[in-house]
């Protein structure tokens, strides 16, 4: 459902919270687990926010509100995907995801493909490698946003890369940042108690 729509939005990137919320950007009212980000719907919009998506009912907004059903995270992935043009299934991705080791395979594997004269580029918690650029990815603690992962796989297409290795956090899984990805490989280093505060049980 699209309320407040009395012309299409153009709609220049993608915002989930507000407080990065740039002119142009649709941002995504997320439920999470300690904060619902309809709470911050007038800053998104204060800050240029050309459109907001939700799950709550529609309120009289000064721009588009589409309200969805369901998963607003898959929402949010299934959005980035599009909005990138579908990176992942242009390129060789390689999920690696477990308990613990995840970074280190994941470099290991970069470097070995690397070695053996593959364009690749490597999403990891700590930073994103696309060709000779390296970015930080924030808290170093999970996978980025479907948004973040998104675009950086369309930037790796852009510099001619044709492989990636992404490294997948079970948080990651559980709250669709890689819903839409096209993996073409995965490796599973170990599965251990750690996260079963998060997850409840092994399986």
């Amino acid at each position: 459902m699209v309320v407040n729509n009395p012309n299409d939005a153009e709609i220049s990137g993608i915002a989930w919270d507000s407080r990065k919320v740039n002119p142009g950007d649709v941002f995504f009212a997320l439920l999470g687990e300690n904060f619902d980000g309809h709470q911050f719907v007038k800053t998104a919009i204060e800050q240029g926010a050309a459109a907001v998506v939700g799950t709550r009912a529609p309120v009289v907004l000064s721009v588009p509100y589409v309200q969805v059903q369901g998963d607003d995270r898959a929402v949010l992935a299934k959005f980035s995907a599009a909005f990138y043009d579908y990176p992942s299934r242009q390129l060789v991705v390689i999920g690696v995801t477990g308990t613990d080791g995840k970074t280190t395979t994941t470099n290991l594997v970069y470097h070995i493909l690397r070695a053996a004269g593959i364009s690749v580029g490597m999403i990891s918690t700590v930073n994103a490698v696309i060709g000779e650029q390296t970015l930080d990815t924030g808290f170093h603690v999970t996978t980025p946003e479907a948004p973040d992962i998104q675009r950086y796989l369309a930037q790796m297409l852009d510099a001619g890369l044709t492989h990636v290795v992404l490294e997948t956090t079970s948080h990651g899984l559980a709250q669709r940042r890689v819903a839409e990805i096209d993996f073409d490989l995965a490796a599973v280093t170990n599965v251990t108690h750690e996260h079963l505060d998060f997850h409840g049980t092994y399986q």
